[in-house]
């Protein structure tokens, strides 16, 4: 492998890291004393052993109203945009964080890009 070669990859690997560790951002808005989240993550990365780029964007929505958040979101493949399989589904979540705990309850559920349900998830997460 010459140098350029080298410093061409190490140069990829830079800006996969740098966009893979770029934080979501949303923009909170109040409607009727509730707050409606809108926002998206973009998730860019390698995989040496497949040799395989992936770049995921998730763009969601949710609102938090008596302590219960509820969300949707979607992935998008934008590597493969030209393929005509952008939609795959949607992710609905509804969260509720035990107060003065770090206990989270959630159930997750997900569509299809025919909107069919699939199987609904229910569970506790602790975080420490």
């Amino acid at each position: 492998m010459s140098k350029t070669e080298i410093a061409v990859i190490a140069a990829w690997v830079g800006l996969a890291a740098i966009m893979a560790t770029t934080a979501s951002y949303a923009k909170d808005f109040s409607i009727v004393g509730q707050t409606l989240s809108i926002g998206a993550d973009s998730d860019l990365n390698y995989t040496t052993g497949t040799e395989e780029w992936e770049w995921e964007l998730t763009p969601s929505a949710g609102v938090t109203t008596l302590g219960i958040g509820l969300s949707v979101a979607t992935d998008i493949d934008m590597l493969e945009l030209d393929e005509g399989d952008i939609f795959q589904g949607l992710d609905f979540t509804a969260d509720y964080t035990v107060p003065s705990t770090n206990i989270s309850l959630y159930t997750e559920v997900s569509t299809d890009s025919d909107l069919e349900f699939g199987d609904v998830t229910v569970g506790a997460m602790v975080s420490f």
